[in-house]
């Protein structure tokens, strides 16, 4: 084992073993609930945005000239 895994494997020694002195109400995950995620990449967003900014920039300035 390496040095830097030691007090990692103790820190979830501790967490683990808090939790089987709960009995019942010990979390179904130890892993925190993730916040708003999007459906898509912002890789994707940010192309759909462009998309759709420069069709309605390119539309405007057909009309106006």
């Amino acid at each position: 084992m390496t040095a830097s895994s030691v007090p990692t494997l103790r820190k979830k020694n501790a967490v683990y073993q808090s939790n089987v002195n709960k009995r019942g109400q010990v979390k179904t995950t130890l892993k925190p609930a993730p916040g708003f995620k999007l459906p898509v990449s912002y890789w994707v967003l940010g192309l759909l945005v462009f998309v759709l900014a420069g069709g309605a920039i390119l539309q405007l300035v057909d009309i106006i000239f």
